[in-house]
This record gives structure tokens, C-alpha cells and sequence, in this order.
């Protein structure tokens, strides 16, 4: 199970001076990714001071902490932080959200590592099912109520204001976690070899066609001055369109596609935000609680189910591949014990073959002929065509056959076989009378 342990070396890595420079680096080029993620966040259309449509920081942060362990808090911490300076907004409310941040991410991070196989949680249904479970409660509920309380402590919203903002940022903190982290993770994920030219144009085509859909369903471009007057057709109620997208999404999700899936999600959300700001159908602006619900089931609806399927088409996949395996090692094994024992067989034919004083003839545990060799053939005078198959109390007269001499015959030659293992000294007269009963003649 993959976890990210909470100790000494998870937290900082420190080794030598080289892990400690490697450490130093990492934490800056995440420093500076998440911060440019949190500021650009801070730009998203608001409703009001402390609700945005999608919170996308949790989401990398929970990401980050997933792929690279506990030690990049630093970086998560100062990353949220940062956007500070770039804003007027008081740092009491961006340190909540970066402390929010963190604590979700910690909380996530531990929860996925200990109940839901870590970074391969989206390898399994169950572990998506479990993942969105823990963006929902507690990761999205930490990080949106912590920012909230330096929200209120600053504003000083009424109470009705203060629960409509604590909801919002939940819904919006679950939302962006499910859309954003399953993509930043199966991506670093992703082995690196050349993948199959078709699967390549395959999945590109699926990733542009979920955002086609998405430009046709919610962009502005479409009824703007932005395309000529022949593309610029009217598209009453084009929200419907958007349904249109479970069509390349089921499709990559039934190809096992995960990565593909997720991506598609996150490119299609991306143009219902971008629908969502200007306030297009869906997402009327004179409705922006009403508008920002769709926006989230949405969001909610084009990612983890998806996901789940494709996560149980890769296993299906995967356990088909495993079983093919071992059914070729299982093959491959029959056909070795079939030429070993061929070969065995010919030894044995050989051998009995050149024993010209005896009528030698093998029997199986039902008392069939399965052997015969020349030197039967010439004293009894059955050919090995004749008798090879046949049961061998063809030898005994009809009365001592109805008297069930053969059967007391074989049982006893079983009998003395595993007594002759023990015993063989002691056993040699009493053997060779037994085989010349059954099939040792001499001439």
C-alpha cells in the first residue's frame, strides 16, 4: 500500500547536502507552480468575496502531497500565502486558506494512504468511490471552514451569509479536488514508454472533443462578435449540448482510458467555468446560487463516474492479461511435461523391446494394456494394435474372469507394488511370481 509516512524523512529528506539541495529546489519549483495556481484561483468569477465557482488549490495540493509525501508542506504553506502580495486582500483571510489547504491536504493524504492505497486509489472503482468520499468529507470541508473562519474573523458577514459562503466553498473545494487531482496524479503516474500511435490519437481526439463540446455547450464565443456571422448560428438552450460529452467520455472510460478520462473531465469543466463567469445558459447570473449548483453537479457528474468505469474496465484489463499469462505459463508447462513424458514413454518402449526372453506389457490402474512389446506379440500372438486398449483379463480363463480373478489380480499387484518399495529384498520371490501372473511370461 502506498502511504506517505509521517516521520523525520518524510517531512524534509534530509540526508547529506545533495538531498538537501534536491529538497531546496523541489520545494521552490512547487512554491512557485502552486503559488501561480492559488493567485490565478483568486481570479476566477465570485459571487462574493469568499466563494468562487472551483477552488483549484486543494485539489494540486492534495495532488502534490499524494506524489511527493508530506514533505512539500513547505512549499503548499507558502505557495497559498504568496498571492498576498500580489493582492489587497488582508493576509490574515490567505493565511486560513493556505493553513486550510495544508490541513486538508494532510488529512486527505493519510486518509487515501491508510484506507484507499495511496496514489493508486484510481487504479480500482472502490478506490475512486473511497477518494471521492474523502474530497467530499473531510479534505473539502477542512480547507473551505478554516478559510471561512478567517473570512469571518476579517468581514464580519451575518450568520445566513457566513453558512451560504461555508457551503459554497465546500461544494467548490470537492468539486476542483475530484476534477483536478486524478489528472495531475495519473499523469506523473503514467509509464514512460512510447504509447501506441492510435491509442495517442485516440485519447487526443477524445480530450478535443470533450472540449468542443464544452465551447459549443457554454463558451461565449458562441452569440459574440469573436466567430464570423456564418458560424455565429443561434443555439436556443444549448446547455442541453453538454450532455453530448458521456459520449467520448464513456467511450475512453469502456477503453479502460483513465488518464484520458480524467483529462477530458477537467478540459470540459474548464470551458463550464468558462461559460459560468460570463453568466451563459446554464448559468444565468440572475440566479448565482442556482447557477453555481448546476456548475458543481456538473463538475461533480463528468468526473467521477467516468473515472470509477474506466478504473473497472483497466482492472477487468489487467486480470484478463494476468490470466492469459499464466494461462500461456500453464500451456507452456503441459507441453513440456507431454514432450517429457513422450520421451519417457519412447525410453521405455526402447527398453522393453530389447528384452527378447520376456512378454513384457505395462497396465493401468484400471487394468488396460497401455504397452506390448515384440517378444508378447511372439508368445501370447496378440499384436500390439489388437491388444493395447483392451482390459487384461483377456488372459484369464471365462470361469476364473467370473470368479474375478483379474480384479483380486490387479488389486493384489498394487498391493505388492507398495510393499516392494518398502521391502524390495525381502520381496523379490513373491514379486517375480506376481509379474510373471500378469504379464512377465517366459517362453
Amino acid at each position: 500500500m502506498e502511504r506517505a509516512r509521517f516521520d523525520k524523512a518524510g517531512i524534509f529528506a534530509f540526508g547529506d547536502a545533495r538531498s538537501a539541495v534536491t529538497y531546496s529546489v523541489e520545494v521552490l519549483i512547487v512554491t512557485a507552480l502552486y503559488g501561480s495556481l492559488a493567485a490565478s484561483a483568486h481570479l476566477l468569477p465570485a459571487i462574493n468575496p469568499a466563494a468562487t465557482p472551483l477552488w483549484p488549490p486543494t485539489g494540486v495540493a492534495l495532488a502534490l502531497m499524494l506524489l511527493r509525501g508530506y514533505r512539500v508542506w513547505p512549499a503548499i504553506l507558502v505557495g497559498a500565502v504568496a498571492p498576498y502580495l500580489m493582492t489587497d486582500r488582508s493576509l490574515l483571510e490567505f493565511v486560513a486558506a493556505g493553513i486550510g489547504t495544508l490541513l486538508a491536504a494532510l488529512a486527505g493524504t493519510w486518509l487515501i494512504g491508510r484506507w484507499s492505497n495511496g496514489r493508486q486509489t484510481f487504479a480500482t472503482p472502490s478506490g475512486v468511490a473511497k477518494f471521492a468520499s474523502i474530497s467530499l468529507a473531510p479534505t473539502a470541508m477542512i480547507s473551505s471552514f478554516t478559510a471561512l473562519a478567517g473570512f469571518i474573523f476579517v468581514s464580519e458577514p451575518s450568520f445566513p451569509d457566513s453558512v451560504a459562503a461555508g457551503l459554497t466553498w465546500w461544494l467548490a473545494d470537492a468539486a476542483a479536488t475530484l476534477v483536478i487531482a486524478p489528472v495531475i496524479v495519473l499523469l506523473a503516474m503514467m509509464p514512460l514508454r512510447v504509447s501506441p500511435r492510435w491509442d495517442l490519437l485516440e485519447s487526443i481526439a477524445v480530450i478535443a472533443l470533450a472540449g468542443l463540446i464544452g465551447i459549443v455547450a457554454y463558451s461565449p464565443l458562441i452569440g459574440s462578435d469573436l466567430i464570423s456571422d456564418e458560424l455565429n448560428v443561434p443555439l436556443p438552450h444549448r446547455g442541453l449540448l453538454g450532455f453530448l460529452v458521456l459520449l467520448p467520455l464513456i467511450w475512453t472510460s469502456l477503453r479502460g482510458n483513465r488518464c484520458t478520462a480524467a483529462t477530458a473531465a477537467l478540459i470540459f469543466t474548464g470551458m463550464a467555468v468558462w461559460g459560468f463567469a460570463f453568466g451563459n445558459d446554464p448559468f444565468p447570473k440572475t440566479d448565482p446560487n442556482a447557477a453555481l449548483l448546476s456548475l458543481l453537479v456538473l463538475t461533480i457528474s463528468v468526473s467521477a463516474p467516468p473515472l470509477a468505469l474506466a478504473a473497472a474496465i483497466a482492472t477487468r484489463q489487467t486480470t484478463e492479461a494476468h490470466l492469459l499469462s499464466v494461462q500461456d505459463q500453464l500451456n507452456g508447462q503441459l507441453e513440456r511435461n507431454a514432450l517429457a513424458l513422450d520421451s519417457i514413454r519412447r525410453h521405455f518402449q526402447t527398453l522393453i523391446e530389447g528384452v527378447v526372453d520376456y512378454a513384457i506389457f505395462a497396465l493401468d490402474r484400471e487394468g488396460h494394456v497401455t504397452s506390448w512389446n515384440s517378444t508378447a506379440q511372439k508368445i501370447i500372438g496378440y499384436t500390439s494394435e489388437e491388444i493395447i486398449g483392451k482390459h487384461f483379463g483377456i488372459f484369464y480363463r471365462p470361469d476364473e474372469r467370473r470368479a474375478g480373478s483379474p480384479t483380486h489380480a490387479l488389486e493384489t499387484a498394487t498391493d505388492k507394488r507398495q510393499v516392494r518399495r518398502r521391502g524390495l529384498a525381502h520381496q523379490k520371490e513373491r514379486d517375480a511370481v506376481l509379474h510373471h501372473r500378469l504379464g512377465l511370461v517366459e517362453p
